[in-house]
Formats: C-alpha cells, structure tokens, sequence
C-alpha cells in the first residue's frame, strides 16, 4: 500500500490521534469541541495524499521543502490557511498550531512504520520524504496566513486607536484652550492638562509608527525639497518651551541643509532625540545640536550629558521596546521603548543612517547622516 492509499484509508484513525492531541494543547481562546479542534485536518491529508501521488521534478521537491511548492492558481484559500484562520480565532497561539503540525507528523509516520512492520524499501523511503516535504509546505501556508492575520488585526486596531483616541484628546486640548481664554483656569493650571494631552499623543502616534514599520518594512515618508536647518529650528524652539530649565543650543545653522525631507518625520526625529536627550542626561546639563553638510549628504548630531550608553546597549537602544540596561531617566519619555526605534526608521526611510557615540569623556552623541536626494520610490512604497 503506498502512502497516500495509506492516509486516505486511515484517515480517521489518524484524525483520531489529531482530535486527541489537539485537545491537550494549551491556549487562551475559547474552548472548542471535537468538530471544532478536527476542522480542516482532514482536507489537509486529503492535500497531501494527494500531493503525493502528483508527479513531482527534483526542483520541486526541494522547493517544496522549504516550503516554497507550488499552488495552483484560483483555488482559493488551501485548507492549511483555513485552518491557521480557525486558530487564530479561537486563541492558539502560533506555536501551539504548529505543535499540532508536529504531532500530525509524528502519528502518521507511527502508523505507517507499525503497518510495515519495520520495514521500508527505496521507494516507500521516497514516499516518506514526501509526506514530510508536504507537510512542511503546509506549515508554512499556515504560519504565512496566521501572520497575515495578525498583521491586519495588529493595523486594523492601531487606526482603531488613532482615530477614537485623537477625537477626545481634540476636545481636551479646544476645552482647555477655551477655558484659560475666559478666565475660568489660568495658564498655569492649564499647562500639565495641556502637556498630558500632547503626551498621550505622542505615545499614540509612536504605536501607529510602530505599526506601520513593521508591517510595511519601511516607515512610509513623503518628501520634498526642504531646509533641514528650517525643519530643526522650529522643533528646538519647541523644545526649549517645553524644557525651560534645559539650555539647548542649535549650531552649524549656516549650512547648506537643502535636501528632499520628509518634513513632519524629520521634526519628529529632532524631537524624540531631544526628548531622550534632557530627560536622560545629567540634570542641569546642556543639549547640542550640530548640523554638517557635504556636497551630497547632510548630517547632525544630538550630544547631552549623562551616564554613558555601554557598548552592548548601543544597538539594544534602537531596537522597539528595549531600552539600555543602564542610565537614569529624570522623568517619562514614551514608556514604550519606541522612541529611538522610530527614530532609526525614518532616518532609514530617508536613506540614511543614525548611530550613537557614548564614552565617559566626550558624554552621548546621536549621529544623523542622510543624502540630500532621495531615489524614486515604488509604486507600494508611495501608496503606504
């Protein structure tokens, strides 16, 4: 009996062992019966038995073995999707699917060595290879599908958010302005309202970022011919109004920071890195900003005070919800580990690049470095 006769007669014996094992798999959805837990297992063995008995080149077998096969067009979704949408709503985690994988895996091949008896020729060994090369091509549709999913889920609540968060944060911020113009609350009253209000704000944008650059894989910009040095005065303007006690100085304003810019990202660069500049450094110290220009690149530069950045957390402090291990923060920033990640991805977007330098004697610079002319971008990038 070939293998794929194999699977088709036993079918629900080895369903059976599915039924069981996923049962015991634990996870924080909703409890599902029998029906439920089997869904599309069994058109998964059906794809498969049928798989097998398809005729198959030497290149697709490897391209099936790393999960890489062939699908034919207009057939819809493969059961192995269907089934990763079933779990993703009923609460698996991706790693309890694929432990079902497995287990699917192992009691097929179980059942198959007890049915002959130990033995296995040259061609039943094919067979086998084959089963597992499936397999693993269903793996893969599963995990791309529950990513998938993921990712919509993910976008779909970050605009969620966004949009019912900004409206009341609106009508805080009007409500606030109105009463201090009529008397009712004096500025002074009015500045921590209105200083939560923008904070809150900006942790809800840096969650749409967020979103976006992991989604798309590039943190989509629009830009446009700009002075870099026009974009940084404003933001240290801004800065300084928000951190009276912090003496922030700009310089090199006399270079030639023409550019094609992403204006409000570029902003928001300068803001975040300042940000992270006057509530991480030593108090009482100053901030400089420096901005150099070259015939094809423009760079700038955050240098602040403080505790050094050691050198394994100088790449730690880029990546999203990582901060370093050591250095002593005078108040909140985000409270997400963004910021810096954000940060980097613009600059990337910009083409460009952004390191830090941090030693005891010279204290911690951020360094920004980005060419003055942007590449066409594609037809996805421009739509993101």
């Amino acid at each position: 009996m070939r293998l794929s006769e194999f699977l088709r007669t036993n079918s629900e014996q080895i369903l059976a062992a599915w039924d069981e094992f996923a049962a015991t798999v634990i996870h924080d959805g909703k409890t599902m019966d029998q029906k439920a837990l089997r869904d599309h297992a069994g058109q998964i063995l059906r794809a498969i038995a049928d798989d097998l008995d398809a005729p198959q080149s030497a290149a697709q077998q490897i391209a099936k073995s790393r999960g890489e096969g062939d699908r034919d067009a207009g057939t819809g979704d493969t059961a192995a999707e269907t089934h990763a949408d079933t779990r993703i709503v009923a609460g698996f985690g991706i790693d309890a699917m694929l432990t079902e994988y497995r287990a699917l895996r192992a009691s097929v091949l179980r059942m198959w060595a007890e049915a002959r008896g130990g033995q296995a020729g040259a061609d039943e060994m094919q067979q086998l290879t084959r089963f597992n090369e499936a397999i693993d091509q269903a793996i893969t549709e599963s995990v791309a599908r529950y990513t998938e999913q993921v990712d919509r889920s993910t976008n779909l609540f970050m605009g969620m958010l966004g949009h019912d968060i900004r409206n009341p944060l609106g009508t805080i911020r009007l409500s606030t302005e109105l009463l201090t113009r009529s008397g009712q609350l004096s500025a002074k009253s009015a500045l921590p309202i209105v200083n939560a209000a923008k904070r809150i704000q900006s942790i809800v944008e840096l969650i749409i970022d967020f979103s976006r650059a992991q989604s798309d894989a590039l943190m989509p910009i629009s830009v446009r011919p700009a002075r870099l040095v026009d974009i940084f005065e404003n933001v240290v303007d801004e800065t300084r109004v928000r951190h009276p006690e912090t003496a922030i100085a700009l310089q090199g304003t006399s270079a030639d920071t023409h550019g094609e810019w992403d204006e409000g990202r570029m902003g928001q660069v300068l803001s975040n890195l300042l940000e992270n500049a006057v509530l991480y450094g030593a108090r009482g110290a100053p901030v400089t900003v420096v901005l150099t220009a070259d015939a094809d690149h423009v760079g700038f530069s955050v240098h602040n005070r403080g505790r050094v950045i050691t050198a394994q957390d100088r790449e730690r402090v880029f990546e999203p919800r990582k901060r370093g291990t050591d250095g002593e923060q005078r108040g909140p920033m985000n409270g997400l580990g963004l910021g810096l990640y954000i940060c980097r991805e613009i600059i990337r977007a910009h083409n460009g690049t952004l390191a830090v330098r941090s030693t005891e004697d010279e204290g911690t610079t951020f360094i920004g470095r980005l060419p003055r002319k942007q590449p066409a971008r594609t037809a996805r990038e421009s739509a993101a």
